[in-house]
């Protein structure tokens, strides 16, 4: 599993939007010089994860306000983030990891089923900001659905990180 010390350039990727489209990441980037809020998310299933994802887009303006765009990946199937994304009126990409290159360049767990029953396989929550640079300048990597960090949590500390950033 990927480890990652701050500071680290954080990996491109190519994923599927809930549209059908293809996100590249460092394309986007190089096209948009904000700093950038990767969120892992379990899948439209996942009523926590669909609590998060509800709390973003309710504070998008303070995101925007902090020059941060949010970008949010699962490994769940396209159909059923495109559901979720229309349900939810989520203003944000949402993308599909199914063969989970994404997860695993970025050190995502993924659960198997292998200690305990969870609606089947799939990858658990993480966050992850990139600044302009395409460095990782803060990580919360979970292995179950619960202790993910809140919109407000979130947003203390890119505040935090943008004001003390060298």
């Amino acid at each position: 599993m990927t480890k990652f010390q701050l500071g680290d350039q954080a990996p491109d990727f190519s994923a599927v939007t809930a549209e059908g489209d293809t996100f590249q990441f460092y394309d986007h980037l190089n096209q948009d010089d904000r700093f950038h809020l990767l969120i892992f998310f379990r899948g439209e299933w996942c009523p926590v994860c669909k609590e998060q994802l509800q709390d973003l887009e309710e504070h998008k303006d303070i995101f925007s306000e902090l020059n941060t765009h949010i970008v949010s990946i699962s490994t769940d199937e396209k159909e059923n983030l495109a559901k979720l994304k229309e349900d939810s009126s989520l203003s944000f990409p949402v993308l599909s990891d199914k063969d989970r290159e994404v997860i695993n360049s970025y050190g995502v767990y993924y659960h198997d089923g292998v200690y305990y029953d969870d609606h089947e396989s799939h990858g658990e929550p993480a966050a992850f900001l990139i600044d302009p640079q395409k460095r990782i300048v803060y990580l919360s990597v979970q292995t179950g659905p619960f202790g993910r960090p809140s919109a407000e949590d979130l947003r203390k500390t890119i505040k935090y990180i943008q004001k003390t950033l060298k």
